[in-house]
């Protein structure tokens, strides 16, 4: 897409996001291999991919996973005990890839993409797996990113990560790289569903 840096309101306001089509797994995979500085991830537990759109054209891409087993700074932030921990992760799901197509560096196109992705992320992720998530959560590298279109799109810095990446479903092995937290509530009242006594529909086959 060669859209000048600039992108119109009136375009903008023409994005959408929608779930990525089984003939479209290759060609995302390939963009991310080709464009995105960690490549193509592995496909671990619960996922979902995005496809953002202006006038039918992909501008933006996003992969959605399973969250980290364990974050101190978040899980004091949700308030957080060990077996809530262990039964509610699937409520908090991961952003494991973002990737802006084209030319870089277009005003806004970032945080637009992110707000309408989290807009429509619960119910297209209920669609896919039988419940709707409560919390997102990503990571950006310190040393690399300023994390400014999470902030534009209303994520909260929520602490910093030990430096560990995952090896295997709930393995972690040190990368000697902590990264920055940022939460975005999906759900009004996140944290008193992620530490309620029992969870009700949407979110009970969660556990």
């Amino acid at each position: 897409m060669n859209y000048n840096k600039d992108l119109s309101k009136t375009l903008l306001k023409q994005l959408k996001v929608r779930l990525v089509r089984a003939d479209e797994e290759k060609w995302f995979d390939q963009q991310l291999d080709e464009k995105h500085y960690l490549g193509s991830s592995k496909r671990i537990g619960h996922t979902l991919r995005q496809v953002a759109e202006i006038n039918a054209e992909a501008v933006a891409l996003l992969e959605w996973g399973p969250c980290a087993y364990r974050l101190k700074d978040r899980d004091e932030y949700i308030g957080w005990d060990n077996h809530r921990r262990a039964v509610r992760r699937n409520l908090i799901i991961n952003n494991k890839r973002f990737l802006i197509l084209g030319e870089p560096g277009q005003t806004n196109l970032a945080s637009k993409t992110l707000s309408e992705a989290l807009k429509q992320l619960p119910e297209q992720w209920n669609q896919r797996h039988g419940y709707q998530p409560v919390l997102a959560e990503t990571f950006t590298d310190i040393e690399s990113y300023e994390g400014t279109c999470y902030k534009a799109s209303n994520w909260i810095e929520a602490g910093m990560s030990k430096g560990n990446s995952r090896h295997r479903q709930d393995y972690y092995q040190p990368n000697q790289r902590p990264k920055k937290i940022w939460l975005y509530p999906l759900h009004k009242q996140a944290k008193q569903v992620l530490c309620s006594a029992q969870l009700s529909s949407p979110h009970k086959e969660a556990e």
